[in-house]
């Protein structure tokens, strides 16, 4: 899709080890590793963070659910 790409081996291994020493780091100074969905309930935003359309894009779930990407994402 518009706006995604793909990353290919050499890339990804470059990605990683990044990555990793990012992650070490964090962690060294007392972070802690967090992974949150990227979408949530449209209601659940909309009660977070208001009418703000501009920090909100809504997507069509199948099963016919109102889904949004949360902001920051």
């Amino acid at each position: 899709p518009q706006g995604t790409r793909d990353y290919g081996p050499k890339q990804m291994s470059i990605r990683e080890r990044a990555f990793g020493a990012i992650i070490a780091c964090f962690k060294r100074h007392g972070a802690e590793v967090i992974d949150t969905p990227v979408f949530e309930l449209k209601e659940t935003l909309m009660g977070k963070y208001g009418e703000d359309s501009k920090l909100i894009y809504d997507l069509k779930d199948q099963g016919g659910e109102l889904l949004s990407l949360r902001y920051d994402l």
